[in-house]
């Protein structure tokens, strides 16, 4: 018979974020690397993953909200372009998430990525999110997160509601890629980069992507630790024209 997800029996939200934050520290070592501030991003992470313990089923931010396991897995695959930028061959994330860098994160949800990278860079963020029981969660998390490097735009997300001032467009959990590309277009700078995280099998629409405005199209594969297996994941990324 097939099990069901193991659940810490350590319910409460307090312990919940202890966990997560334990597992995070934990895979940080692993991957040689380290947030500026160590101890403040491990705070960070802890608040968030308590947070979405206290609000996750009731604003269905994320499945398992509740399983240290889970959480910890989103938050260092969200964390994993910082990794890459911060490593011996960023490539074309060079650079993408220094304080003078701003970043626009489109349906941020449960804050993956968009409060997890702004916990570990210097950049400034715009979280997206027009869902109201979301976004009142972002904007409370960030207050508490001590996050000053972040704003929740609550806007219905469509691309005439972007002017081209940011550097960086990202997605994670996008239902359809080809819907990305039109806003990111929108709202980058000129050589500024989409990025959308997905699975190895995903289709992306490339000529939709193309069609936006979007080329040097880059794919960077990595993996992450989910519950004992390797689970492999793509950055994609493409620089505005």
């Amino acid at each position: 018979m097939k099990q069901g997800r193991q659940v810490s029996p350590e319910s409460d939200p307090s312990s919940i974020g202890r966990a997560v934050r334990e597992k995070v520290v934990a895979r940080l070592r692993n991957l040689s690397y380290a947030p500026a501030d160590i101890h403040r991003f491990a705070e960070c992470i802890e608040r968030l993953a308590t947070n979405l313990a206290l609000w996750g089923r009731t604003a269905n931010l994320t499945a398992h909200p509740d399983d240290p396991v889970e959480v910890a897995f989103h938050t260092i695959d969200s964390l994993m372009p910082a990794v890459i930028a911060a490593g011996p061959e960023p490539g074309i994330l060079a650079g993408a998430f220094g304080a003078d860098r701003k970043i626009l994160d489109i349906g941020s949800g449960a804050g993956f990525p968009g409060l997890v990278l702004a916990a570990a860079t210097a950049a400034s963020f715009t979280l997206a999110e027009s869902r109201r029981k979301r976004a009142s969660f972002l904007s409370v998390t960030i207050a508490e997160m001590g996050l000053d490097n972040v704003r929740v735009d609550t806007a219905r997300i469509t691309p005439s509601h972007f002017s081209p001032e940011f550097d960086l467009v990202s997605a994670r959990a996008m239902g359809e890629p080809a819907s990305f590309y039109p806003i990111a277009a929108s709202a980058l700078r000129p050589s500024g980069l989409a990025m959308l995280y997905a699975s190895p099998s995903q289709r992306l629409s490339l000529d939709a992507a193309r069609a936006a405005g979007l080329g040097e199209y880059v794919r960077r594969a990595y993996a992450v630790e989910r519950d004992g297996a390797r689970v492999e994941r793509v950055l994609a990324i493409w620089r505005k024209h």
